[in-house]
């Protein structure tokens, strides 16, 4: 029996032993068994299609990923609705999400925005559905293959007041089309790491960059690859700490990686060169440099996971580079320094995170993770006073339970601990618990 033969008994499974198994412990234990095996056959087809990428996304109060066993991209899944017409389906899902975060000191599990030892209160309780979601998705065949499409959207746009009705604008995630291999519009990064910690907020290091990209992706039974043209963006660190953005870059970044899917687990690395640049470029003071400057950049992100007994994975990601900035921490660090004179230096960027993920049972999961990321700024570069903007090193450490009660959704709660230190010499802690409520449709 082919996987989409499998796939449809094991659907069909768990609704013709439904009502027995409310009585009869046994066959409830065998429907649960059938809801899982259709999870990693959905995962097992998920490789094969080359789109192991997982979507996930900001928030307020940190980031909330995909859990790799609950959720499928919006590519892959079937959704609420699905509509059909003599060559195109449509399909429609989402998913509705609450979560609630309390931290102390007051602050976001971002690298860049631990609240400092002299900044933050005591806490505070933030609730947000803000990262419910809305997709559609079609599929029409063509000579060349199908051709899909998909526009996504979340509601973490414009905030109005949370006094009253805590109203969010929507703005766009993903909205890209897929033919014969090839990849045009908005989307996740091919740099981003294949494989995630599955957890609630994402790691200190973690790389999340979605933007316009033209990408080229092809399958090989056990690997596959991808490379893509994707929208440049270059930030320097002025003489005052201070983030800036020149808005003139040239050339897109270029990334190919490697995906790999042997029988312990799966695997990918990412290799990326950048050209950043800047002409006659406006300093946080207002002040502008007289002249241009450019500097080649490049990273490497290795990310994997481990099979071990049971269900059980180790999983890890690592990356580094020369002017990597923007593709790691979340934005934290810059590709490099500019001084009063315009000239460009580039600093070494490091990040790294391991997990390890437990199942307690069939429903129940745990996560215990460590994670990383630092650079080697350039002091001699910003003023003394501006040094306090300028972050070092974050290390973090997270462990959580989740819990999916029924398929598409899921329950979890969660423990976040991070250090940041700054270039002053300053630093500060923050401890946060998370709880997240999903359903995916």
């Amino acid at each position: 029996m082919g996987s989409s033969g499998a796939k449809f008994f094991l659907l069909l499974l768990p609704a013709l032993l439904g009502h027995a198994a409310e009585e009869d412990p046994e066959l409830e234990a065998l429907k649960t068994q059938a809801e899982l095996l259709s999870q990693r056959i959905d995962a097992y087809e998920q490789k094969r299609s080359g789109t192991s990428d997982k979507v996930y996304e900001e928030e307020r109060a940190g980031y909330i990923t995909e859990d790799a066993a609950g959720y499928l991209p919006p590519m892959q899944q079937k959704g609420a609705l699905e509509m059909s017409s003599a060559d195109t389906v449509l399909s429609v899902g989402g998913r509705i999400q609450l979560h609630a975060v309390y931290a102390w000191p007051e602050g976001a599990y971002f690298a860049g925005r631990i609240p400092l030892d002299t900044e933050g209160e005591n806490g505070q309780l933030f609730m947000s559905a803000r990262d419910s979601r809305l997709w559609v998705k079609t599929r029409t065949p063509t000579e060349y293959g199908p051709v899909r499409t998909l526009i996504e959207i979340d509601f973490l746009g414009t905030t109005a007041s949370e006094v009253t009705t805590n109203s969010h604008g929507p703005r766009l995630r993903h909205a890209f089309l897929e033919a014969a291999g090839f990849t045009a519009g908005q989307t996740n990064s091919a740099f981003n790491a294949s494989v995630t910690l599955d957890t609630i907020t994402y790691a200190v290091n973690s790389t999340l960059t979605r933007q316009p990209l033209l990408r080229y992706g092809s399958d090989h039974q056990a690997f596959g690859y991808d490379l893509s043209l994707e929208q440049p963006e270059t930030t320097l660190t002025d003489p005052y700490g201070e983030i800036i953005t020149p808005n003139d870059d040239v050339f897109p970044d270029v990334i190919a990686r490697l995906r790999y899917y042997p029988e312990w687990g799966e695997g990918s690395v990412a290799v990326m060169g950048r050209y950043l640049s800047q002409d006659l470029a406006e300093l946080s003071d207002g002040s502008m440099v007289d002249g241009s400057d450019a500097a080649v950049g490049w990273g490497v992100n290795l990310s994997g996971k481990f099979k071990l007994w049971g269900l059980d994975d180790i999983r890890f990601s690592a990356q580094y580079g020369m002017g990597l900035g923007r593709y790691v921490a979340f934005g934290a660090y810059t590709a490099g320094s500019i001084d009063s004179e315009g000239r460009i230096t580039l600093q070494p960027t490091l990040g790294a995170n391991l997990g390890y993920r437990h199942w307690w049972n069939q429903k129940l999961r745990s996560t215990l993770a460590l994670a990383y990321a630092g650079k080697e700024n350039d002091e001699a570069k910003v003023d003394p006073d501006g040094r306090e903007k300028v972050n070092e090193d974050v290390y973090g450490v997270q462990l959580n339970l989740l819990w999916m009660p029924v398929p598409n959704a899921l329950i979890g709660l969660e423990y976040s601990n991070a250090l940041r230190r700054v270039e002053s010499g300053d630093e500060g802690t923050m401890d946060m618990v998370t709880l997240l409520v999903r359903y995916d449709f």
